[in-house]
């Protein structure tokens, strides 16, 4: 049992850490579950975090919480199906008269279409890194694999993504999708 001054650290580090991390986990976990089940599931990844606070190396604390939360999303998606529930969310918003943010929730509902199209680890990787902006190392440690095998199924997802692509005419693509194929083809 921890002392009175330990756990009072262990509550501000957790404090600290929720303060850094958690709008970044919460988003991460909206962008597949309604918004009650995602708060619900950020409280269970914070829950998970303190109980293991002392396994979270400092500086790491980002990708370890995005891997708790893809481990818990997925246990979710086991019980219940959400990718129809997302579509809907996103075209009710897309419905909704405020101009920019129908404009905006039009584009993300062309960019997840488009990557619809993927294999779910593709879409996994690309969202990891370009969406999210974990680094290599970060997203292979969120995937729990190494940086080198995270380096070749990003190599191959990209390669997907660029086939379907430019199997899609242009003027179909949102400027969204656009500049997501823009970034990737800069990195080859």
């Amino acid at each position: 049992m921890r002392d009175d001054h330990g756990a009072a650290a262990d509550r501000q580090r957790l404090t600290e850490v929720f303060r850094r991390h958690g709008d970044a986990v919460l988003a991460y976990v909206s962008a597949r579950l309604d918004r009650e089940d995602a708060q619900d599931l950020v409280a269970e990844v914070f829950t998970v975090a303190w109980r293991r606070l002392e396994a979270i190396r400092e500086g790491q604390e980002r990708p370890w919480l995005f891997g708790v939360a893809r481990r818990l999303m997925m246990q979710h998606q086991r019980t219940r199906g959400t990718a129809a529930a997302l579509q809907d969310r996103l075209r009710a918003y897309a419905d909704r008269d405020d101009d920019h943010l129908s404009q905006v929730a039009a584009q993300r509902v062309d960019v997840l279409t488009a990557l619809e199209a993927l294999p779910e680890g593709d879409r996994e990787v690309l969202l990891l890194r370009y969406w999210y902006d974990f680094s290599g190392r970060d997203a292979a440690s969120v995937l729990g694999c190494s940086t080198a095998t995270f380096a070749v199924r990003l190599y191959r997802a990209h390669r997907r993504f660029k086939a379907v692509h430019e199997e899609q005419p242009v003027a179909q693509q949102s400027p969204s999708a656009a500049r997501l194929t823009a970034h990737m083809r800069g990195l080859q």
